[in-house]
Formats: C-alpha cells, sequence, structure tokens
C-alpha cells in the first residue's frame, strides 16, 4: 500500500515537472496577453486590429445580407 502511494506522488511529481520543462520552452511571444498588453507594441496593435475586425464582422455580414435581400426583391 505504501509502495502504491509513492509510486503515485512520484508519477504526479514527474507531471508537474514535464509540464513545467515544456512551459519554459514556449516562445516569449506567447506570454502576451490581450488585456495587459505585455511585449510588443506590435502585438499590442494587432490585437486591437483583430478586436475591431471581429466586432466590425457580423454588422457587415448582417448589412450585407440585408442590402442583398433589398436588392434582390426591388
Amino acid at each position: 500500500m505504501y509502495l502504491l502511494k509513492m509510486f503515485r506522488m512520484a508519477k504526479a511529481a514527474l507531471r508537474w515537472i514535464l509540464a513545467a520543462g515544456i512551459a519554459a520552452m514556449v516562445p516569449g511571444a506567447a506570454w502576451a496577453c490581450s488585456s495587459c498588453m505585455i511585449g510588443d507594441p506590435k502585438t499590442a496593435s494587432t490585437y486591437f486590429g483583430m478586436t475591431l475586425m471581429m466586432s466590425s464582422l457580423p454588422l457587415m455580414l448582417i448589412g450585407g445580407l440585408g442590402y442583398w435581400l433589398y436588392r434582390h426583391h426591388s
């Protein structure tokens, strides 16, 4: 029973060490987040541009459909 418990603890520790090793190999640009804008200023402007595009896309799709329906049935 004791050996089984020790084996499980060693297995869990190995998983944590492996996860920490993989996280250490992640490039620095991946640590930039959209809310705190840490990192490259180019990354911040890219996040802002994509936010604008994703916000306007549904409006453009609905507007385009409405325009198409108006032109098709007029």
